[in-house]
């Protein structure tokens, strides 16, 4: 992942209030790094631990700090903090740079710019966007559907009938993701985000009809940009050697990005309305999250009433 000071100025820079203090040179600096960083023990001359190599927060406990040393401490510290190959240094909350700063930036082609947002504001929002940015990401093929507030990826073969289901649940009033490709994207430890790979996914390719416009037909409330993905639908061609999990005691996962994810079988064959259960599946989920599991239960029943209530322990 190449991310440049440039590029952050182009796509955020009105949306961070971001001004630049220095000239163009060194805008072509690549972050390299998610975590942000505030320079006080750097400034106050320990630079031992220093981790350089991330954007550097200046916020008002660091621009008081400097003004209250003489002038020439002030461009010393300064000037040894800058020896170092920094992406870029922000300042916040409006703050006025000392001179020194300025100047050494200059100096040593380093981005110096500010913005008008709070520190605290600031370092959430730019982390959070820099923390997609250089997210885990993976392109899948499939239909990614918004059904009950779950993002469900239906997946399967060639020709199997995805786009007709997804077109029949945004028919019954889910909404759409993406069609065909699917771009996963791993937020933390274990969330994973999913959405289109262009601006184009409202668009979805069904054979026989050709490319139709989702939101064209339906609305615009039968399109989103993005959605969690909670559970997968692999949908199979029925023949006869096809194994069902006929009770639903064992639950099985598919891994994305190392994310395990509900995942539920289902045979297709001539008859079946796969969008129904496809919805079934989704509130199965629901009610499996809450830590019921309708299979258990009337198994736990049948037991107690052929033993007579006497469950062995």
């Amino acid at each position: 992942m190449k991310l440049s000071v440039q590029k952050m100025l182009k796509e955020k820079g009105e949306t961070f209030e971001l001004t630049l203090l220095t000239g163009s040179e060194g805008l072509d600096m690549l972050i390299t790094q998610s975590e942000l960083h505030r320079p006080g023990l750097a400034l106050a001359g320990f630079l031992e631990i220093f981790t350089y190599d991330r954007i550097q927060i200046v916020g008002n406990t660091e621009i008081r700090y400097l003004n209250s040393l003489p002038s020439m401490e002030r461009r010393e510290r300064i000037e040894a903090l800058c020896q170092f190959r920094i992406p870029c240094i922000i300042i916040t909350a409006s703050n006025e740079s000392p001179p020194e700063l300025v100047d050494c930036a200059a100096a040593h082609k380093i981005p110096l710019l500010s913005t008008s947002y709070e520190t605290s504001r600031f370092t959430a929002m730019l982390s959070f966007w820099l923390e997609r940015e250089f997210a885990p990401t993976v392109c899948t093929h499939g239909v990614f559907v918004d059904v009950f507030g779950e993002g469900v990826l239906i997946t399967g073969g060639s020709g199997i009938g995805k786009s007709e289901c997804g077109l029949e649940l945004i028919e019954r009033g889910h909404r759409l993701v993406s069609d065909d490709v699917v771009l996963l994207r791993r937020l933390g430890r274990n969330i994973l985000m999913g959405g289109p790979i262009s601006n184009d996914h409202h668009h979805m390719e069904v054979r026989g009809l050709g490319i139709i416009d989702v939101e064209l037909l339906f609305g615009i409330g039968a399109v989103r940009e993005e959605k969690r993905v909670s559970l997968t639908v692999d949908l199979n061609r029925w023949t006869d050697d096809t194994v069902v999990d006929r009770l639903g005691m064992d639950p099985q996962y598919a891994s994305f990005l190392d994310v395990p994810i509900r995942q539920f079988k289902i045979p297709v064959e001539s008859g079946r309305n796969v969008a129904i259960l496809i919805e079934v599946a989704t509130l199965q989920y629901r009610i499996m999250e809450r830590g019921i599991n309708p299979a258990e239960e009337l198994n736990k029943r049948l037991i107690e009433k052929m033993t007579g209530g006497k469950v062995a322990g």
